[in-house]
């Protein structure tokens, strides 16, 4: 296998090291902007292309890592080429293989492949991605090449239909994004109490690990804490009350529904019935 990458950013750059780590071939980059290839091709210690047919031709295997909008347009172009018998991946958590239209036709076969990892850095992630676990979907034999690649470098693989592609990122962008925007909100509020932001994020530091830890080892039911779970609609209330009119409120609001129908999981002869008028 020799793996071309197209898209020198930081899912490419990182996909390439890693790999390069583990001793899988990659050709090289081809990037837009040769300079980001050029830069990428230098960090991993490949080649950089300037022509994308260039790159398709060198290679057996080829990932395309550019932004979401441009991998149709990519497919579009590279599709004119001889592409017999390879395999084509893109690596987008939203997108499915069907952007591959017509692959069939072009004798090469097709999957999307999405790490559920965050690429903060584009010359540093790579060095934690053995942890990441990847979500798969496509052609079945493309599926089985990458399947195999990535379990050999002792990944858990899962399988996922193209239909869900959208679900699923929603899923990532709440775990992931959303949970930025909770903490801001959270340490804004710390903020308007007279804390500096340094002194709200070590107030809030250990509860958020705590919280983390918890929640990825236990049920839902079993790491909820707090006045929704108690049924405390006497505080909840009070909560309300002071948010009124902010986007914390509307946050409070949304997330408290969620935490409500775990509170009945956990104690289902509670009456709820107050706090569910509230929320």
């Amino acid at each position: 296998m020799k793996i071309g990458i197209i898209g020198a950013g930081k899912v490419g750059t990182s996909l390439g090291a890693y790999l390069c780590k583990n001793h899988i071939a990659v050709s090289g980059y081809y990037s837009r902007t040769y300079g980001h290839a050029v830069c990428a091709a230098d960090f991993t210690e490949t080649e950089a292309y300037q022509d994308i047919k260039a790159i398709v031709e060198a290679s057996d295997t080829l990932f395309i890592t550019t932004p979401d909008g441009e991998i149709a347009k990519v497919w579009d172009c590279i599709a004119h080429y001889n592409l017999v018998g390879k395999l084509v991946c893109h690596f987008s958590g939203s997108l499915s293989s069907y952007v591959f239209s017509r692959i069939e036709t072009t004798g090469a076969s097709g999957c999307s492949i999405h790490p559920m990892f965050a690429f903060s850095d584009k010359f540093k992630s790579y060095e934690k991605f053995s942890a990441a676990c990847l979500t798969m979907e496509g052609q079945e034999g493309a599926i089985q090449k990458m399947r195999q690649l990535f379990e050999g470098l002792g990944h858990k693989v899962c399988l996922i239909k193209a239909e869900d592609k959208m679900k699923y990122h929603a899923a990532a962008a709440l775990a992931s994004n959303y949970m930025v925007g909770l903490f801001q909100a959270s340490l804004n509020l710390l903020c308007e109490c007279g804390f500096s932001e340094a002194d709200g994020r070590q107030l809030l530091g250990p509860l958020v690990e705590n919280n983390v830890r918890v929640m990825l080892g236990h049920p839902a039911a079993e790491a909820l804490t707090g006045p929704v779970e108690r049924n405390d609609a006497g505080t909840v209330q009070k909560h309300l009350k002071v948010l009124q009119g902010t986007n914390a409120e509307v946050i409070y609001r949304s997330i408290g529904k969620e935490l409500l129908a775990i509170a009945r999981q956990k104690n289902p002869n509670q009456d709820y019935t107050v706090l569910s008028h509230l929320l």
